[in-house]
């Protein structure tokens, strides 16, 4: 049953292929068509012979995100294997992450989830092995590198209860192309779970971990530069309440209970999720009679109240450098961005309830004491009273720490699964 459906899909292919095209023909996306027919070539795995290093570590990930996060992952992988790194993304951004990490010799776009452009892919690039990341799972992927002996794995896994149950209606499809896996290396116990009822055999499942936590650093790269703007605005000496990665609906939020937090002696700095809606934020500020500055226009005045921190890159620095944070896209329902990135720096952290993308650090930092659920109702007076309460504050910090330091250590658990499965096999 399993390989009748794969057929399925590669005759339903073709149409389905069209469909796409030509909705995006009259979608208001269609500007990103203008790049198609270069990738054509490597979307239909079509380079040339000898176009990526033979025998290489074979990665797949599906983009910026995944490349970024697996970045020890795969140095690790090179040094254990000896072997160029070969690495797919979904995305021309991807690609271009990959092209720019020294340990990775060779990047391309995947290959469209096609067997006869998955099998000509693996004829021309030969690779030792394939490891997919988090989610891609392909099946005329892995069922073409199957059959050209290719063996494969899944790292720093997860899977949605709502695949789950979009997979259960093929069952059969995926129980087969899951089989192939030597193991998969997953992120939860749910994964774990719900690989299970697809029909993977359990001794082929382990719970590593995630391994975007082992890219927390305590030492922040441009603390220097931050300490530069606190000494110029005069706030060394100065309680400082940082938010990260807000959204329009938490800047709102701020600008309306700012003037009830600077009161405290207490000053503010944010840095937006999206810095090209700067116009806007400046905007707002100006409207709100504040005074505030950009980090990127140095000199400061001195009688700055607020600083937006309108460069990439500031956000752990700034961070490490508060008395209180707050990270967005929870008030905002973003899902929540990076929890730990204050948590490490021994960092109390707020955070509203929209934190889907973070479930599992949310609720431990709730559990351990080292995170407040706010909303806006009680933003707030939770934010003043612990800026009022500098002994509860400290030791809520020091939980925050210990939470963050307790994900840590999954590129190690990964590492020792794919030992375990290399030896096994030799």
């Amino acid at each position: 049953m399993g390989i009748l459906l794969l057929v399925l899909t590669n005759l339903a292919f073709p149409f389905a292929a069209l469909g796409v095209v030509g909705g995006f023909f009259f979608s208001a996306r269609r500007n990103l068509l203008k790049n198609l027919w270069a990738e054509l070539k490597e979307r239909f795995g079509l380079e040339a012979a000898g176009q990526f290093p033979k025998g290489a570590v074979w990665l797949h990930c599906a983009s910026v995100g995944e490349v970024s996060s697996m970045k020890e992952t795969i140095s690790r992988l090179k040094d254990f294997y000896k072997r160029p790194i070969l690495v797919t993304t979904t995305t021309q951004a991807g690609k271009q992450t990959a092209l720019k990490n020294p340990v990775i010799d060779a990047a391309a776009l995947v290959p469209l989830d096609f067997y006869p452009s998955c099998k000509r892919f693996l004829r021309i690039a030969q690779p030792y092995r394939l490891f997919l990341v988090e989610r891609e799972i392909w099946p005329n992927l892995l069922e073409s590198a199957f059959q050209a002996g290719v063996p494969t794995a899944l790292l720093n896994g997860r899977i949605s209860r709502k695949s789950t149950r979009a997979y259960s209606w093929v069952r059969p499809l995926f129980k087969r192309v899951l089989g192939h896996l030597q193991f998969a290396a997953l992120q939860t116990r749910e994964d774990k779970a719900r690989y299970k009822c697809l029909g993977m055999p359990t001794r082929k499942l382990f719970v590593c971990g995630n391994v975007k936590y082992d890219s927390l650093s305590d030492k922040p790269p441009h603390l220097d530069k931050v300490y530069r703007w606190l000494k110029e605005l005069g706030w060394e000496q100065k309680m400082i309440f940082v938010l990260g990665s807000t959204h329009p609906q938490e800047e709102e939020l701020l600008l309306r209970t700012a003037p009830d937090i600077l009161r405290t002696g207490t000053k503010i700095i944010f840095a937006p999720r999206h810095l090209e809606r700067m116009a806007e934020i400046e905007n707002n500020l100006q409207r709100s009679g504040l005074h505030y500055a950009r980090a990127s226009r140095e000199p400061f005045d001195k009688n700055t109240d607020i600083l937006c921190v309108d460069e990439m890159g500031m956000l752990s620095s700034v961070y490490a450098c508060a008395t209180l944070c707050f990270v967005g896209g929870s008030i905002a329902p973003r899902g929540a961005h990076n929890l730990l990135e204050p948590a490490i720096l021994s960092k109390t952290v707020l955070f509203g309830k929209y934190f889907y993308n973070t479930p599992i650090t949310a609720h431990a930092l709730l559990e351990e004491g080292g995170g407040v659920l706010v909303d806006e109702g009680n933003f707030k007076a939770k934010v003043l009273h612990l800026l009022a309460d500098k002994a509860q504050l400290e030791n809520m910090s020091a939980k925050a720490r210990a939470t963050a330091l307790s994900f840590l250590g999954a590129t190690n658990q990964i590492m020792e699964v794919v030992k375990h499965d290399e030896q096994r096999n030799t």
